[in-house]
């Protein structure tokens, strides 16, 4: 009775459906049906969502807005997604306009500026005589991507005032080289003089044939700054090449210009894991690299065992960067591996508060394994309530009850802003009680000091998930613990690639999988269908789990990126689980890896599992070997 009592007085608070026809406002968005969105933005009047007609019917007619109908819409609608990206709009409109005035008097009420608009508050602060307003669009400078429009007139300024100069410049071309940007290297070598060996030919044709590289002009910088070009491109599939070439040609080279030239081809090689990418990241020495290629460097050590070189690279790390998990992690490995037990366990204490991957690793190296808090916040009735009764709250399932979930999330995202740990959990405990799992654990993630597990790591579906994990020989736990990575739960999730429903499954594989099952009627509109799709994606991972030696690791990068890549990226040697993981060439897998073996953790407690310690979990990956080639 109780209970009942409970989910009718929830009930009371949960969003009414909103009037707002918001498939209709969008066409007419789509379609710049003017009349149409002032129609419906005044029928709107008063409900739940009117200020998205109206956002629409504003932006369709942002060129002949004025001033107060403007702030009317932040006046109405302050402290809200829409807001903010209205906001956006109106002050690259300003700058269009070159308002400047207005351009900075706004610019401060928006959180998070584009680039482009950084660059017109530059321009604001040009026209005004606002040098340090314009200064702070000189770290814009040094990219290897090309910048908005808005940013050419800021640079020009910044160059002739002497804010910016010819090093600057040669930096940037450099930038460019290296991100294969030949053309905008082309562009900016016309603040250099305009070299031959930087036109936008003689690159092109390094491009094609990089091993042309040696017949650069060595002895002025455009010559060189083109042949490190050339090794570039020749290092990212023929790494000895390039370093046979360079031995060749480095000689007569200023020092900093050769080291860039091995930095390069290390890092690249690193990222192949050829054998000789930590020796030829050693001759680079620890300067002048950017925060990639120093994250690669250390782990070119960590796959070569050479614990003195991580440390030294580490220690380098400007100090934004040394104090990331991560390298605090790696960091106490090395002074550890180096007898230095007692600064290696001072160290893995100070990361051992977090439940990611190298926090539970350091957890376990001081002799501590992950439990469950005993104790958990569960959220009162009424904190729930109350929540549930915040507007941005409201409107996000209004939003989702008409499937405009992109824009669901923006409202719930804002609205959990912050919170504190209790009304984070309410929040949490109301998406759970709705089937939103992917906001409860947003939610529930949050927090600092007050956690509920069994909302940050939710179980839905468990009677169709656990029953199809043991069938396939799966651990549950760490089955749920993909799952929590690839969607969230969210059942009809489909990926820019097209990869569908709760175990994110491509279109081939489906059908690869449902005919090995013997499904003679499958029909791959049904793929998101939750019985189906734990099916189909659960036979999947156990194939791909047999194939690649029953290894969780190896499995879960073969699930993400291809069972053929994870096992090329073994070594010709057993190697460290961890080790292999951080040396994932893919960002996108080498984080998906982590968080999923981490999320096993989380979840192995409720489903009895047998693995203690994540480093049990991991394991160790054994040498490379075998194929992999008859799955897809």
């Amino acid at each position: 009775m109780k209970k009942l009592l409970s989910t009718l007085l929830f009930a009371l608070v949960l969003p009414v459906h909103a009037k707002v026809d918001l498939p209709a406002v969008l066409e007419a968005a789509r379609s710049h049906n003017t009349p149409q969105l002032a129609r419906l933005m005044e029928k709107s009047q008063g409900d739940l969502l009117e200020m998205y007609p109206r956002y629409y019917w504003l932006s369709d007619r942002i060129r002949t807005l004025s001033a107060v109908e403007v702030a009317d819409f932040f006046t109405r609608y302050p402290d809200t997604p829409l807001a903010e990206r209205f906001r956006a709009e109106w002050l690259k409109e300003l700058g269009r306009r070159q308002d400047w005035p207005a351009y900075v008097a706004e610019y401060p009420k928006l959180e998070k500026p584009a680039t482009e608009l950084q660059c017109y508050q530059a321009q604001a602060g040009l026209a005004l005589g606002q040098r340090p307003v314009l200064l702070q669009a000189k770290p814009l400078w040094l990219t290897g991507q090309g910048l908005p429009l808005a940013c050419a007139p800021v640079f020009d300024a910044l160059f002739a005032q002497g804010l910016l100069n010819t090093e600057d410049a040669w930096k940037r071309i450099r930038l460019a080289l290296f991100d294969d940007n030949t053309e905008l290297a082309a562009q900016i070598a016309a603040r250099v003089g305009s070299p031959a060996a930087l036109s936008a030919k003689n690159l092109a044709g390094l491009r094609q044939q990089p091993a042309r590289g040696g017949q650069q002009a060595a002895e002025s910088r455009a010559g060189r700054e083109a042949a490190l070009y050339a090794l570039s491109r020749l290092a990212r599939n023929d790494p000895e090449q390039a370093a046979k070439l360079l031995s060749g040609m480095e000689s007569h080279w200023p020092e900093a210009d050769r080291r860039y030239g091995w930095r390069v081809i290390g890092v690249l090689a690193a990222k192949r894991h050829h054998p000789q990418a930590n020796a030829w990241l050693a001759h680079a020495g620890a300067g002048g690299m950017n925060a990639e290629s120093r994250a690669w460097a250390i782990r070119a050590g960590l796959r070569a065992g050479d614990w003195r070189g991580v440390l030294a690279r580490i220690d380098a790390l400007p100090d934004t960067e040394r104090k990331e998990t991560v390298w605090r992690y790696w960091r106490a490995r090395a002074l550890r591996e180096l007898g230095r037990t007692v600064e290696a366990n001072q160290l893995f204490s100070n990361i051992t508060n977090g439940d990611e991957f190298y926090s539970l690793l350091a957890r376990e190296e001081l002799g501590t394994v992950l439990s469950t808090p005993a104790v958990q916040y569960r959220a009162s009735e009424d904190e729930i309530r109350a929540m549930m009764a915040q507007p941005g709250v409201k409107r996000a399932f209004a939003l989702l009850q008409q499937n405009w979930r992109t824009e669901a999330i923006r409202e719930w995202n804002w609205a959990m802003r912050g919170l504190s740990d209790q009304m984070l959990i309410a929040a949490a405990e109301g998406a759970r009680r709705e089937r939103w799992h992917d906001r409860a654990i947003y939610a529930a993630d949050r927090t600092k000091q007050l956690h509920n597990y069994e909302l940050r790591y939710l179980t839905p579906y468990r009677d169709i998930v656990e029953k199809r994990a043991r069938a396939e020989g799966l651990d549950p736990a760490w089955v749920y613990g993909l799952m929590r990575q690839e969607s969230r739960f969210i059942s009809d999730a489909k990926s820019g690639v097209g990869a569908r429903g709760l175990m994110q499954l491509m279109p081939a594989t489906a059908r690869w999988v449902a005919k090995k099952l013997g499904w003679k009627k499958f029909d791959l509109n049904n793929v998101n269908e939750i019985s189906n799709n734990v099916a189909l994606g659960s036979h999947y991972l156990g194939e791909v789990w047999k194939k690649l030696g029953s290894s969780q690791v190896l499995a879960s990068a073969g699930y993400n990126a291809g069972p053929g890549r994870a096992r090329a990226w073994q070594a010709d040697r057993p190697l460290e689980a961890a080790v292999y993981i951080e040396n994932i060439p893919f960002t996108e897998t080498r984080d998906y890896v982590k968080k999923v073996m981490a999320n096993a953790m989380h979840y192995a407690p409720d489903f009895g599992s047998n693995s203690t310690s994540l480093k049990a979990r991991i394991g160790t990956i054994p040498a490379k070997g075998g194929s992999v080639n008859n799955l897809p």
